[in-house]
């Protein structure tokens, strides 16, 4: 994937608009064109496609749906990245990321990872800032010079440095034409500089999720790679805000969430995600004390939830509502003691959930703490005073890079391990057994369906089939077979565990 040097005289200009529904995505297409041409609904996945002629030039205009909407699953997203990938084929003149003025920077910077990702490395000269709502700067009689100087724009004035400072700003009231003529003078310009348009030689989308290259054989490798991702466990009680907030942290709304006491969390799940090159694993845990489940469904949940954090979690996150610290939750760090060790201190942190009311109340979590329960601040220091306050409202970018920022730094204390014991030890080297096993057959099964293969096809093939034994392998682990597969092991653990569930 490259730009290529195309023709100064080339009469096309194609532009493509990206942005979080209600950035003013389909108003600046609007303007470009002249005409009510868009109207993008919330949750849309298809690329719409207007043009225009101006100045002897032939425009067209891609609107793309918001690739970072929460509500939209894994084949929708997938489905909305072939159709970019198609429609962009041919060549791009810029790529315009809407910013909506006077509004928090939100999931932008995301937004520009997400295009290199797709597009490759390459895509980012071709990026231009594009503010909307110019009419509020007009308000406030500044220039959009001046709104980026001010400090409290500083996240806004960033985004414009990633992008070269390459910014323009639009205002889709006006019906002037010569703010469409500007814009269109600044893509030229880019253009020229960066030898014309950008195109795809290539089009290979980077997949993070997959390891570092393997030199391959021809035989299997005696060893399964090891993982590399960042795997957290959520531990909480029920109505806490643990399940939204494992949403933040994924970015999607994959865990199903309830604002009433009774748990919407009855099995231990697992959900996988990619952000900034950083594969994160969240494992969403039955509510703890939920006196719904039986003792063998929290077994078999207990099973579940060692085999997905396998070979260990790096993270142990109790999740605490604001306004709301209950006798059982004073004894949680206790409990994940006698289960754990008191090594896994060192891997355990707080995430306070419902920000939202310490800011009606005008308090800091810093000043919640001080003047709320003692036994509160006493287990937040037995976490080594690591805690984060989150606003689960808001799933914006910001609050998740501060947070993951937290967790890392409590993994680089950690000196980059993961907590493990003699339990996580045992189960992996299970999975890994089983995996191999799995692993070996399929690899068999295609070097007599794929006689000749060269080795970057052999090395896309084999990753694909490392993590597809890997899920079977869990899934095998965690099934009504898991008696025989070697969950017996699991038992004094279960038993331990029970206790710190509260469950009788």
């Amino acid at each position: 994937m490259s730009a290529i040097c195309l023709s100064p005289d080339d009469p096309e200009i194609r532009i493509l608009l990206m942005g979080r529904f209600g950035s003013g995505k389909s108003s600046s297409g609007n303007t470009i064109v002249g005409e009510k041409k868009f109207q993008i609904r919330k949750h849309e996945t298809d690329v719409f496609e207007g043009q225009t002629q101006i100045s002897g030039k032939q425009v067209q205009v891609f609107i793309s749906p918001d690739p970072l909407d929460p509500d939209l699953n894994e084949e929708q997203l997938e489905q909305m990245k072939d159709t970019l990938v198609s429609q962009c084929s041919a060549g791009l003149s810029a790529v315009l990321l809407t910013v909506p003025l006077l509004e928090p920077v939100q999931n932008e910077e995301e937004m520009l990872d997400y295009m290199k990702c797709l597009f490759g490395p390459e895509v980012q000269k071709y990026i231009m800032i594009l503010f909307t709502r110019g009419d509020e700067l007009e308000e406030l009689d500044q220039t959009i010079h001046e709104y980026l100087q001010k400090e409290s724009n500083a996240d806004a004035q960033q985004l414009v440095n990633k992008c070269g400072r390459k910014f323009h700003c639009f205002n889709n009231k006006s019906k002037s034409e010569k703010q469409v003529q500007e814009l269109l003078q600044k893509i030229e310009e880019m253009m020229k500089k960066n030898g014309w348009k950008f195109t795809m030689k290539q089009m290979r989308r980077n997949d993070s999720k997959r390891g570092p290259p393997i030199t391959f054989s021809g035989e299997s490798p005696a060893k399964i790679p090891e993982r590399t991702d960042l795997r957290l466990v959520l531990l909480g009680k029920t109505g806490s805000g643990k399940s939204a907030a494992g949403n933040t942290i994924i970015g999607r709304n994959v865990f199903e969430t309830s604002a009433g006491s009774k748990s919407q969390t009855k099995q231990c799940q697992s959900e996988t995600t990619v952000r900034f090159d950083k594969e994160i694993t969240v494992i969403d845990t039955p509510g703890l004390y939920d006196t719904e489940l039986s003792e063998e469904q929290v077994q078999n949940e207990i099973v579940k939830c060692v085999t997905f954090t396998s070979p260990g979690p790096h993270a142990f996150i109790i999740v605490i509502r604001v306004g709301r610290f209950t006798e059982e939750e004073k004894n949680t760090v206790q409990n994940l003691k006698v289960v754990f060790g008191e090594q896994v201190l060192k891997y355990t942190m707080i995430i306070f959930t419902h920000k939202d009311q310490l800011e009606e109340e005008n308090k800091t979590i810093e000043q919640y703490l001080q003047d709320g329960d003692p036994e509160l601040k006493k287990l937040v220091e037995s976490c080594g005073n690591r805690f984060f306050c989150l606003d689960n409202k808001s799933a914006s970018f910001p609050q998740f890079k501060a947070l993951i920022s937290k967790i890392e730094k409590m993994v680089a204390k950690n000196r980059g391990t993961y907590f493990t014991n003699d339990l996580f030890e045992r189960t992996e080297k299970h999975i890994q057994k089983i995996q191999k096993q799995k692993l070996d057959k399929k690899i068999k099964q295609h070097k007599q369906q794929h006689k000749q293969l060269n080795k970057t096809d052999w090395q896309e093939i084999y990753w694909s089939l490392v993590e597809e034994s890997r899920r079977e392998a869990e899934l095998k682990l965690t099934s009504e077979e898991a008696e025989s597969a070697g969950a017996r092991g699991f038992r004094a653990v279960i038993h331990a565990f029970r206790k710190m569930c509260a469950i009788q």
